[in-house]
């Protein structure tokens, strides 16, 4: 009778757990100068407070982890209209959420650990840590510590203790294993509200700066599979230095060139928040969603990315956005075509050049270039450029390997008079697929 009394106190423990991970508080506040209509999951909520500085707020404390829409409408004293502001949210187990709605429409979404949340895991018993203990101080080499931790630290059924990890931790002294190891580390900690411990282990302040930064942004659903995303975001003081430093150039075409080479730095990795901000520099649609796709591989949370697609007006931008993302995770093309400023640069460059052979010559080498990649509707600018209808074919089996909606590629054969030209290149372009 006392075993099955156990049993459940420990089955009802383990669902209260349970259940309060899975449930969570958010938190909506919007910037609107009258009271704004708020509705979470097609629910109105009636708005309870307002203050001075014309922010309202209410909290929803019952929400199940998941995906959430929320549409807030705010109406505008000066104009005859009102805002409607809707974003996708998603909730994850243990974590409660803020989400901000600024003067300006843009929205924020702050994750907050819930206190006090266990992770239902146990260290590693004392016999087997200190039997592991004595095998890394058995190591003669740093690099022997270092390998013995990290095999540890990789095992998948191995979980420990902050105090665990610091004794580990203590039997290496280079600072840049310390940080790495403790990297490795974060996923198998089963007292995470004691990891900031582990910082006193670090000399350098950016050390301790970079492992903080890597564990407000650890990624929780990453758990499930034993591993990490790896992905730290910019902090936010590196961050804003970039926004302003791009946000104050001029042409718009160097504004492009500088938010291109951000998120093509493979060593650049952005929340959803960030990227949109940066994004939103760009004016037209068309470069706005060259800059989406671009910026995806470097997201941080993408289970926010959603929030993209308020920054297009189009169904047909969004779509695309969309099948894009949706290729990225399944490993298929993600050939990103060059956006309109850096096209319409290197279209007027050619065209200003007089002899036709420059203009071929040229051309060529455009077609060549391993990073170029096109539309077809661009493709076939370009290829205008040249009036031979020998040229005009070299150049479009050229173009077809960096043409990234080859489902347009029909588009081309409309340059071509001869019959047989038409053929040639629908024959080149069968081999190329085979």
């Amino acid at each position: 009778m006392k075993h099955i009394s156990i049993f459940l106190m420990s089955f009802l423990t383990a669902f209260s757990i349970n259940a309060q991970q899975n449930i969570s508080a958010v938190t909506i506040s919007v910037n609107s100068a009258r009271t704004p209509q708020i509705t979470v999951d097609g629910r109105e909520y009636n708005p309870n407070n307002s203050t001075a500085d014309n922010k309202t707020t209410i909290s929803v404390n019952n929400l199940q982890a998941g995906q959430h829409t929320l549409l807030v409408t705010r109406s505008n004293q000066n104009m005859n209209r009102s805002d409607r502001i809707s974003t996708v949210f998603n909730l994850r187990p243990g974590y409660d959420m803020l989400i901000k709605v600024n003067r300006n429409g843009s929205l924020e979404l702050i994750e907050t650990k819930k206190a006090g949340i266990s992770y239902n895991r146990s260290p590693m018993r004392d016999a087997d840590f200190n039997t592991l203990l004595k095998n890394v101080k058995s190591q003669r080499s740093i690099n022997g510590r270092r390998s013995a931790i990290a095999n540890a630290f990789n095992a998948t059924n191995n979980y420990f203790s902050t105090s665990q990890v610091i004794q580990l931790l203590q039997l290496v002294n280079s600072e840049n294993f310390r940080l790495e190891l403790a990297k490795s580390s974060y996923r198998l900690i089963t007292d995470r509200d004691n990891f900031n411990q582990v910082y006193d282990l670090l000399n350098d302040q950016s050390s301790i700066n970079e492992l903080e930064d890597y564990a407000g942004n650890y990624d929780e659903d990453e758990d499930t599979n034993n591993s990490t995303t790896g992905k730290v975001a910019m902090p936010d003081a590196d961050f804003n230095s970039l926004y302003r430093s791009i946000q104050q150039q001029w042409p718009v075409s160097t504004q492009m060139n500088s938010l291109t080479n951000a998120f093509n730095n493979s060593n650049n990795y952005f929340t959803t928040y960030q990227a949109r901000q940066l994004i939103q520099i760009a004016g037209t649609e068309s470069n706005r969603l060259q800059l989406a796709k671009l910026s995806y591989r470097s997201i941080t949370d993408p289970v926010n990315f959603s929030q993209m697609y308020n920054l297009f007006n189009s169904q047909s931008s969004k779509d695309e956005l969309a099948a894009y993302v949706n290729n990225f995770n399944t490993g298929g093309n993600t050939n990103v075509a060059m956006s309109d400023a850096y096209f319409n640069n290197l279209y007027q460059s050619i065209q200003l050049q007089f002899l036709p052979g420059e203009k071929m010559s040229s051309l060529v080498n455009v077609f060549n270039n391993t990073s170029n990649y096109f539309t077809s509707a661009q493709a076939r600018q370009l290829i205008q450029l040249v009036s031979s209808e020998t040229n005009r074919l070299q150049l479009a089996k050229l173009a077809y390997r960096t043409i990234t909606d080859r489902n347009n590629f029909s588009q081309l054969y409309d340059l071509f008079i001869s019959p047989a030209a038409r053929n040639e290149l629908d024959i080149y372009v069968k081999a190329y697929k085979g």
